[in-house]
């Protein structure tokens, strides 16, 4: 590890906050899509949509754009003021992200111009940035399958979302870990850990369908699925695309079947010596239940997939801080 990154605390601090910033995005956009307002801001204006309506005839001209989407048409009623409340969710989660660039690009070009920082680290920046950019390219892409016909977001590029949201994660992991002392682990503790970020992203994935397909509001009972232990059927309708990937009965299947291999992985994994892992979690497979069977309340919801980013986020920076010397970028 060069000698610099252990003389420029700041520089730490920096990518920290750039982590916490990266959970909140994450936060916010959990709890858009549960208010049911991603829909709400029908335009991408990456530069000049950073201005919120201002005045009276902004936010009639805003609230006329989204008369016409099929979102409004697929709601009973709605007045301008529960508009603004959609609107400010959508608005947040935007703004949020579009300050994450910021906030990745300016303090980075004070730290270079006191020459703080290395040709490794501009080299990092840059694809920092063009995750970064790309994430937000996926955003519109998601949001657009929900402007035409269907007033729902595909819950495939609600995933593609998600998952490039947990790829950002796992970049700034073993960016951080770069930054941070080596911790010696056995071989069987690298596989162990290997093993629990694949099922470990496995779930999130599994998650990520589940919300976009709306599957966590049927079956709110636990551990058995209404008065069975799973669907009667899998395959349905004919086609094992649609019932493997639409179906929602299937997909809250998985997700539960999931949620059980994650935790039995985690009481290894007290065996192995990761005990904070274990306490993560089985915490996590608490919080999910009880979010299934209070028909999904948003805090907990947001809570369970910000808990789980984090399980994520702590597995790759174990990983990352065990590699052998060489295999480090």
């Amino acid at each position: 590890m060069s000698q610099n990154f252990s003389i420029r605390p700041v520089f730490r601090y920096w990518l920290l906050f750039i982590i916490g910033w990266v959970f909140l995005t994450i936060a916010v956009g959990g709890a858009t899509r549960l208010h049911e307002a991603g829909l709400s801001i029908v335009e991408w204006r990456p530069v000049t949509g950073i201005l919120p309506p201002l005045t009276v005839d902004q936010w009639s001209q805003e609230f006329s754009k989204y008369q016409l989407s099929p979102d409004f048409k697929s709601r009973d009623s709605m007045s301008l003021e529960e508009f603004k409340f959609i609107f400010w969710w959508e608005y947040a989660h935007r703004l949020i992200a579009r300050l994450l660039g910021f906030f990745i690009i300016m303090p980075f070009l004070v730290f270079w111009l006191r020459g703080k920082t290395s040709s490794r680290d501009r080299k990092r920046l840059l694809l920092l940035l063009t995750l970064v950019g790309i994430q937000g390219g996926l955003g519109w892409f998601m949001v657009k399958s929900g402007l035409v016909q269907i007033p729902r977001v595909s819950h495939f590029r609600l995933l593609a979302h998600f998952l490039w949201a947990c790829l950002i994660l796992s970049y700034l992991a073993f960016w951080w870990q770069q930054e941070s002392p080596r911790v010696q682990h056995r071989h069987d503790q690298r596989i162990y850990l290997r093993v629990l970020s694949y099922v470990c992203l496995l779930q999130l994935a599994l998650g990520a369908l589940v919300a976009g397909s709306r599957a966590g509001y049927i079956f709110n009972t636990f551990p058995k699925m209404g008065d069975s232990w799973g669907p009667s059927v899998f395959f349905m309708s004919g086609s094992w695309v649609e019932d493997l990937f639409y179906n929602q009965i299937n997909l809250q299947f998985f997700h539960r079947l999931g949620a059980w291999v994650l935790g039995i992985l985690a009481l290894l994994g007290w065996r192995w010596g990761f005990k904070h892992l274990t306490f993560l979690i089985v915490l996590q497979f608490i919080l999910g239940v009880l979010t299934l069977i209070l028909k999904v309340p948003i805090p907990w919801a947001v809570l369970h997939q910000l808990l789980g980013a984090f399980i994520f986020f702590r597995i790759r920076c174990l990983q990352y801080s065990s590699e052998p010397q060489q295999s480090r970028l």
